[in-house]
Parts: structure tokens; sequence; C-alpha cells
């Protein structure tokens, strides 16, 4: 199993002289990647459901630090070596995919062919209206943008016309770095989304599932992908999973994976890897760059599966 680690480019530590640090030590740790989020405008009233807390709440409001993720990855590949840089996840419809293809290709041609594609349909509606980006087609729009990068980056003259993008009589020069291309990571868990991930992607990218949830889902990429005559060969099954590591055991109702003692997320990485986990993205509990920091070290000196 490979680790990364979710850099705070929304929030407080959202700064960049902050996230240059934090790169610095993740890969001073031998961490595999960094990552970062994707918003651009929160609403002032936001009414959308977030759909990875129980009770919807979204943890940010308007005013709060944002580095959009593109530039910021550009500047991480400027001062880091050998770390992925990835998105968990951008989300494509907000862009359009010629654009998205030609920022993409740029970035990875620029960090030596380190980029990983985490790609996302979104879920704040009030985002998509301030980007006058479709909403409800976002499901279309994203499979339909997928195919666009692909094609752009490995064929000359495209053409290309869909229900959602007509690209024709155009090509994109440098190239990505990556032959064919860099990784595409998607996400979700519903029937669509699986599709998706299965037969457009080169990877699965789940969020804050149990290892028991994990299982489940590598078992029906794997059918999928098998009855389109697709084996799981160089396929990602990744995960953005929070990491709050205790010095006492956690004893409290509700535990989540990866929180407690070092023995106890042991256990849990044990338990990922049983289930097929190959790269497991951690998302420190921390209110300083030191305690995240903190946190980093303390989960390199677990013994991994």
């Amino acid at each position: 199993m490979q680790y990364g680690v979710i850099l705070p480019n929304v929030g407080p530590m959202a700064r960049i002289d902050v996230l240059a640090q934090i790169a610095h030590e993740v890969e001073a740790l031998g961490y595999r990647g960094i990552f970062l989020s994707d918003h651009i405008a929160i609403p002032v009233d936001l009414r959308s459901a977030y759909p990875y807390r129980s009770d919807g709440r979204f943890p940010l409001d308007s005013e709060d630090l944002i580095l959009e993720p593109v530039t910021t990855l550009s500047y991480l590949a400027a001062v880091t070596e050998s770390v992925h840089l990835g998105f968990s996840v951008l989300v494509l419809p907000y862009r359009h995919p010629v654009l998205n293809a030609k920022m993409l290709a740029t970035l990875d041609v620029i960090s030596g062919g380190r980029l990983i594609v985490g790609a996302g349909v979104g879920w704040m509606e009030e985002e998509f209206v301030a980007l006058d980006a479709d909403f409800d087609a976002r499901g279309g729009v994203t499979d339909e943008h997928i195919a666009v990068l692909r094609a752009l980056w490995s064929q000359p003259g495209l053409v290309m016309s869909g229900p959602h993008y007509d690209v024709s009589g155009v090509s994109i020069s440098p190239r990505p770095v990556q032959n064919p291309h860099p990784p595409i990571w998607t996400g979700g868990i519903s029937a669509p989304a699986l599709r998706r991930a299965a037969n457009l992607g080169d990877g699965w990218h789940g969020v804050r599932q149990s290892a028991v949830d994990v299982a489940r889902v590598a078992g029906r990429i794997v059918e999928l992908r098998a009855g389109a005559g697709r084996d799981m060969d160089g396929y990602a099954i990744s995960l953005r999973a929070g990491l709050d590591i205790t010095d006492a055991p956690y004893s409290g109702g509700g535990r989540t994976p990866l929180r407690g003692s070092p023995d106890q997320i042991s256990v849990d990485l044990s338990d990922y890897a049983d289930a097929g986990l190959t790269y497991l993205v951690l998302e420190p509990r921390a209110a300083s760059a030191k305690e995240f920091v903190g946190q980093l070290e303390k989960f390199s000196r677990i013994p991994k599966p």
C-alpha cells in the first residue's frame, strides 16, 4: 500500500508558505503523494448538504481561505522532487475539458510526470450556479469530460462531438509526460459512479469508507472490469481518510478507522490492506502545521502491512 497526504489548501492553514513547509515534511518522511481539494467559491448562504458528514454541514464558510488546486499544485511541483501531485478531487464540470486538458498536461510536464487526476462530479449546487455549470447534468458531463481528456492527451487533430461538448480539429502540445496519460481516479459508491470508475477510470478514490466498504467496492469494480474484458493490472483502489492518532486507545463509541492509538490504527491498516486498498490518502486532524506534521510523524512509525 502507498500513502499520501491531503494538504490543507482550504481553511485556516491555506497559505502557500504553510503548504510548502508541509509538502517538504511529507516528502522527507517518505510519503508517496500530496493531494489537494477543489473549491472555488463558497456561497454565503449554503443550503446544499455536505455528503461526507452525517449532519450534512460543510465545515467551511464563505470567508475561509481557499487556494485553487491546479495553480497551487503547480507551485508545489517546483518545491518538491518526487511525490505524486494529486487532486482529491478536481470537480471536472467546473472547468471546460479543453482548458483542463491543457492545464493538467502542463502540470504533468513541469512536474516530470508526477500527476494523479482525482476527478469528481461535485455536490455543491450553489457553486455550480456561480460557475454557470449544469448541476443536474453533472454525471453525464463528467463522463464526457473524461473522454475528452483522454483523447486530447493521446490523439492529434481530435474529432469528438457529444451531448455536452463539441471538440473537433484541435490538439494540445506538449502532451503529458506519462504514457498514455496521467492516471484518472474517480470516486463514489452509487451504481453509476462505480461504472464510471470501472469503465472510464484508472482507479477508484473513495472518501471515509470502512474496510468492509472498500472490499465491497473493490469486488464490484473487479466484476465490472472483467465483464468489459479488463483486468486490474495497474488499477488503483484508493481512499481519503481522516487521521487522528492518540496516545491512549480510543474507547468511545462510534470509533472511525484511523482514529485511536498506534496499535488500533495498525489493525485498521491491515484490514484495509486485506480489503484490497492500494493507496491510502491521509487527512490529519490538526489545528496547526506543527500538529499536522506531528500526526504524520507518528503515523510514519506505525508498522505497515
